[in-house]
């Protein structure tokens, strides 16, 4: 089944949609790049807010993870029992350093997953080379987000074959970055483990900002419902 991921940016999105049927809330810094950082202090009262959901963390947009700095965020976002810790690749020479990275920390029950985007870092050369890290998954995303979706700087072949290509490496496979309603279908019948959104969940004028919950359960009940489809077809 294909999951449906939302980020959100802070504690009046996370009361917003507390009760949305969300599988995994990913905490993100939406003022900051594409894989803002939050801080160790919104990421603790969220924690305590969604305490029944399934939480991911984006890390921040530093190129090199294999700082003092940034293994101690991660150490400290560890320590809050998020499942999924998101990791980008924002260079591709940097690679060596993610899996020196890899090496030192202790993930315990948390999942690292690298982010690759598909206007900057996503090639299949780089994600064969991801799949003998350390990482549990890989997704792709968007770096700029002005419009142009994953769905359309990629073809859904390549798509397709990095889906393949994580699925037989036994990791996890995400696709988001701009994503639509109108890509729900064709990106489900691909089987990622999960789609996700940020965008398409907010009002259309307030550029990601202003998140609404009645919008979270349109993407919500778009992505359930092909699920009852294909369960009732197969």
């Amino acid at each position: 089944m294909v999951k449906f991921l939302a980020s959100i940016s802070n504690i009046d999105e996370a009361h917003q949609i507390k009760h949305c049927d969300i599988d995994i809330i990913d905490l993100k810094n939406i003022d900051d790049g594409a894989l803002g950082y939050v801080g160790i202090n919104a990421v603790s009262n969220i924690s305590k807010i969604l305490n029944k959901h399934v939480l991911s963390v984006t890390m921040g947009n530093e190129e090199n993870p294999n700082t003092l700095k940034y293994i101690y965020n991660v150490k400290q976002v560890i320590n809050q029992n998020i499942e999924f810790i998101k990791i980008g690749l924002f260079n591709k020479k940097f690679i060596n350093q993610h899996k020196e990275f890899l090496k030192k920390i202790n993930f315990k029950n948390s999942k690292p997953i690298c982010v690759l985007f598909a206007d900057k870092t996503f090639d299949f050369d780089i994600l064969k080379e991801i799949m003998n890290t350390g990482y549990h998954g890989v997704m792709i995303d968007t770096h700029y987000k002005n419009n142009n979706s994953t769905a359309e700087l990629l073809t859904i072949k390549d798509i397709e074959n990095f889906i393949h290509i994580v699925r037989k490496n036994k990791k996890f496979s995400g696709v988001s970055g701009s994503l639509k309603l109108k890509h729900i279908n064709i990106l489900k019948k691909l089987h990622p483990n999960f789609l996700g959104f940020r965008g398409v969940l907010c009002d259309t004028s307030s550029k990601r900002k202003l998140l609404k919950a009645n919008l979270v359960d349109r993407v919500s009940k778009e992505i359930k419902k092909n699920v009852l489809i294909n369960q009732g077809a197969a």
